[in-house]
């Protein structure tokens, strides 16, 4: 199981890389980290950056040119990053079992921003909670 995530996921990375939205998320402290591979702008919403007046998260850039690279490609977990210029912003690994920190969903993707562990996904290959997947199986938990 573990390794067909893998390879789904370098999937990902081998294919058109103008094709999809890279999103990590952590805990304590609560924010996300969006990388869209069509505009190379990332960007970082956080619970504790908000609209005075509405209360809502502010997207806030951090790269408008950020780019993914490979640095490993031995399956199961291929490593990469994401740097903008000479800056790395996201060092990243396949796991097919990373987490972010709270709750109990599986990530395809484990995301390292400085010293913080997140769980990252795209759009195809989403977060999955086993405890849910087991019982959609018919096991009782």
């Amino acid at each position: 199981m573990r390794w067909l995530l893998a390879a789904a996921a370098l999937g990902l990375l081998t294919a058109n890389a103008s094709a999809g939205v890279l999103t990590c998320d952590f805990t304590e402290p609560f924010f996300n980290i969006t990388f869209d591979s069509t505009t190379g702008i990332v960007t970082r919403v956080s619970a504790d950056e908000t609209d005075p007046d509405t209360g809502k998260p502010i997207p806030r850039i951090l790269a408008r040119d950020a780019r993914l690279e490979l640095l490993e490609n031995v399956p199961p977990g291929q490593k990469f990053r994401l740097v903008s210029g000479s800056e790395t912003l996201l060092e990243m690994q396949i796991t097919g079992q990373a987490d972010n920190g709270m709750s109990e969903s599986l990530y395809p993707i484990k995301g390292l921003w400085g010293r913080l562990d997140g769980g990252c996904y795209t759009e195809k290959y989403q977060p999955f909670d086993p405890y849910e997947l087991l019982q959609d199986l018919g096991l009782k938990l």
